[in-house]
This record gives C-alpha cells, sequence and structure tokens, in this order.
C-alpha cells in the first residue's frame, strides 16, 4: 500500500507484483515531506502520471497529511486544502484509487495518561499521541477528510481504517450515503468496531456490503515472530498472536460468537461479538468488491 514512487520504491513493488503474477498492486506514495515546496502539487502530479505508466494500481495517502505536513507557509496542510486539489482530480482522471489514512483513533487525540483507554498501545508508541496545541482535533481532521471524498465525486476513495471513525459507524454511514465513489477497509479495526452491539454492525454491514473491503493492517514476513498486526507492544510477535489475530477476524465476521477476545488486545482489553455476516455478504467483503474495484478476475460462488 506504500510502495513509493519511480525511484523511491516502486521499482521493487512492481517487481514483487510480477513475481506474485498480479496477486499484489502496489499503491504509489508522494513525497509529503516536501510540501511546503512551491512547485509541489505539480511535481505530484507528473509522479502520478509516471506511476500509472509504470502500473501503480492506486494512491496511498499516509496520516502525515492533515497532522504534521506543512504548507508553503509553515501551517498546517490541512487535508482539504484547496491547494491539493489537482492531485485528487489528477488520481480520477488517472484511474488511481485513492486509499487515505486520515486521524488516527480519537484516543490518540486525548491526553496520554493511564486514563486513556488505548493507554497500553500508547506506551508503546509515544509517537502515536496527537495531544496538544500543535495537533487538531479527531473532529477537525475527521471533517477535512470527509470535505475532500465530498469534493471529488469522480475519483474513487478508500477510506482506511473503516472511514478513520471505527467509534462511530453511524458517521461512516453519512459519508457513505452521500458518496457513491467511496469505499471503507476494515484494516485494524476490528477491536474498535466489535465493540458495538452486534446487531448493530450486522446491520451496517448488510447495507453497506458493497462498499466494505476486508483488511488487516498487517505486515508480513516469513518469521512470524516480527509480524506487525496491526499494532504491537515491546514484545516480539509468537505464533500464538498471529493464530489469535486471525482466528479473532474471521470468528467476528462469520460467527454469532458473544464476549470472545479481540484480534489484538493491546488495542483495547475489551471483547467483542461477532456479527454472523451470510456467504455471499462474506464474499462480497473478503475479495469481490476489491476484484470489482481492480477489474481482477472473482470465480462465480460454490453451487
Amino acid at each position: 500500500m506504500s510502495a513509493g514512487f519511480e525511484g523511491s520504491g516502486l521499482e521493487d513493488a512492481l517487481a514483487q507484483q510480477r513475481a506474485s503474477h498480479g496477486r499484489i498492486l502496489p499503491f504509489c506514495t508522494l513525497p509529503w515531506q516536501a510540501t511546503s515546496l512551491p512547485d509541489f502539487v505539480e511535481g505530484s502530479i507528473q509522479i502520478l502520471e509516471r506511476c500509472r505508466q509504470m502500473g501503480a494500481r492506486g494512491l496511498k495517502i499516509p496520516k502525515v497529511l492533515g497532522l504534521v505536513a506543512r504548507d508553503v507557509d509553515g501551517t498546517r496542510l490541512a487535508v482539504d486544502s484547496p491547494r491539493l486539489d489537482p492531485i485528487f482530480e489528477a488520481a480520477g482522471r488517472l484511474g488511481l484509487i485513492v486509499l487515505i489514512h486520515s486521524g488516527d483513533p480519537r484516543a490518540f487525540f486525548e491526553p496520554a495518561t493511564p486514563a486513556n483507554e488505548r493507554w497500553e498501545e500508547l506506551q508503546s508508541h509515544p509517537r502515536w499521541s496527537f495531544h496538544g496545541p500543535q495537533y487538531p482535533s479527531f473532529d477537525q481532521v475527521l471533517g477535512e477528510f470527509e470535505r475532500r471524498v465530498l469534493r471529488h465525486p469522480r475519483t474513487t476513495f478508500i477510506g482506511a481504517h473503516f472511514g478513520n471513525c471505527a467509534e462511530d459507524p453511524a458517521r461512516v454511514a453519512r459519508l457513505l450515503e452521500r458518496a457513491p465513489n467511496y469505499f471503507i477497509d476494515t484494516a485494524a479495526r476490528v477491536p474498535e468496531f466489535g465493540r458495538h452491539p452486534a446487531a448493530t454492525m450486522r446491520a451496517f454491514f448488510m447495507r453497506w456490503h458493497e462498499h466494505v473491503l476486508f483488511g488487516t493492517d498487517a505486515g508480513l514476513s516469513a518469521d512470524p515472530t516480527t509480524w506487525v498486526l496491526g499494532s504491537g507492544g515491546d514484545t516480539l510477535t509468537t505464533p500464538a498472536d498471529v493464530d489469535r489475530f486471525f482466528r479473532s477476524t474471521f470468528r467476528y465476521f462469520e460467527s454469532n460468537d458473544r464476549r470472545f477476545e479481540n484480534p489484538t488486545p493491546i488495542q483495547g482489553r475489551w471483547t467483542i461479538d461477532g456479527v454472523g455476516l451470510p456467504p455471499d455478504v462474506l464474499r462480497r467483503i473478503y475479495g469481490g468488491n476489491a476484484a470489482r474495484l481492480f477489474g481482477l478476475p472473482w470465480p462465480p460462488p460454490p453451487s
């Protein structure tokens, strides 16, 4: 998802695409550390055009936009800054799907104290705290993200991490209602949306199953002790952690079990309730929607 651009990683990602016979589809990135340069927008459009020619399938925008990226005058560069409009329009023109991560869990914008429900995680990752006057509020950056999506109806967007707002599925649904070009993924947020009532979430997935993409946010390695499963602590990942991560994830979507351990306990020491989705909905979420977005072959359901 963060494959760089020409001369900065994209060539390696495209080699992986070839080696995987197309099972890996790289998304390019832009040099967001250069946003304060006057020619950033023009240069970015040129990068996108070249990335598309080389075979990139999308554009990944990290959370630095809206949180730490600076404008030419040194102020915070907002996610919905009009200055960036040509970049998003170019992505749509080129057929690049824009996956955008804006903000982070609401708890990361609150004081990093033992009272914070993500205190354990913030202790392991102190740089994930965005509390303080130098950062926007959770609602401010999320509002910027929503306005960005609505401004570009001809560009396909994927809102990373359950639309960047797993705490409020109703708010996610409101944007889905207004933007038919908008999709969300489930990466690294099963613990968060899984704590909502099962009936509420089942209704959400049944309503929006054509706009939800399965994701994990897992960083993979041949050595399971070095995997990153959405989030981790100060110790190496164990095979048991990997097993729990996938077992709990699929148990959430496929069963009606109640009060079981979430995939990554460091993201919250609470239990989750399964939503028991039917097979046709699971097929769309697990792969059918992605196949449709990327024009990939997708086998018919078993008879």
